[in-house]
């Protein structure tokens, strides 16, 4: 089945590729030891990138008391863990809005808020993997829109129900956009462990890894434009190793968290703007 996946990604023209430059820093920040003074030098070498990260650094999203100035600044004070999840938010933006639009995107920034905010109540100090999981969730729609420019019309605006669009997805290209998504992963050389969360994000319960992948599941329901009830379907809630007591509030508050970040990458904020007095 993997095989054949690859094959239908590899059939597909202009599937968009990772950066050079972005799998370049992923492969430092990967080290047991990477070295900032190199992180920040290749990436000052793409000035839209250090511009984006600069931005979000001194969003609201961290609300820093006094300006971030450069790379090895914002490494230090957010960590490399969160440079790694900020860098990869920056390189896949461009890929989801072209092919798919900005709802999705702003869909996937909402997720991957929603991830590492369930995470942090949860005590999870995986939370940047639960936001990169969260956030890269959808990619296997950008493939099968690149197949037929009528996904979202065939599918998306059809099916209210995500099994009824897992179904459609199936049916129109034999494969669904979370096992597209994880070969898609694969090919962009990024962790197994995040395929693993993209693959059964509607189906936590067969995740190897059960945990983050729930945040997923929950994340991507609570973060729909228009919420889907039952909000965490019966049966998959039963077998979550924790519980939503309040989903309304949740949701309002991922809202709230992400929209920074959203209007960072959506050019409405001005970096001169972004930071508070010191």
């Amino acid at each position: 089945m993997s095989q054949d996946i690859k094959n239908f990604i590899d059939d597909i023209p202009n599937i968009p590729s990772m950066p050079s430059i972005v799998l370049n820093l992923l492969d430092e920040l990967n080290k047991p030891e990477p070295d900032i003074i190199k992180l920040s030098a290749t990436m000052s070498k793409d000035i839209s990138l250090t511009t984006q990260l600069l931005k979000l650094v001194n969003s609201a999203y961290f609300s820093f008391s006094s300006r971030v100035n450069n790379v090895t600044q914002a490494s230090v004070l957010i960590g490399l863990n969160r440079l790694k999840s900020l860098i990869i938010s920056s390189a896949i933006k461009p890929m989801i809005v072209t092919v798919c639009g900005k709802n999705l995107w702003e869909h996937s920034i909402r997720c991957a808020v929603g991830c590492e905010i369930i995470a942090k109540s949860l005590g999870d100090d995986r939370k940047e993997e639960a936001f990169v999981a969260g956030l890269l969730h959808d990619v296997g729609k950008i493939v099968l829109e690149l197949y037929n420019s009528n996904y979202a019309r065939d599918t998306h605006n059809q099916f209210s129900q995500s099994n009824e669009r897992i179904h459609q997805e199936k049916q129109l290209f034999g494969f669904a956009h979370p096992e597209v998504g994880k070969e898609l992963i694969s090919k962009w050389s990024l962790p197994n462990n995040i395929g693993e969360h993209v693959n059964y994000h509607h189906n936590p319960i067969q995740s190897s890894d059960k945990l983050i992948t729930s945040y997923v599941y929950v994340a991507n329901r609570l973060a729909q434009e228009n919420l889907m009830y039952p909000i965490v379907d019966p049966e998959i809630s039963e077998n979550l190793d924790f519980e939503v007591s309040d989903p309304v509030t949740l949701r309002e508050e991922i809202f709230a968290v992400s929209q920074p970040i959203i209007d960072v990458f959506s050019g409405k904020t001005d970096i001169k703007t972004l930071y508070k007095a010191g």
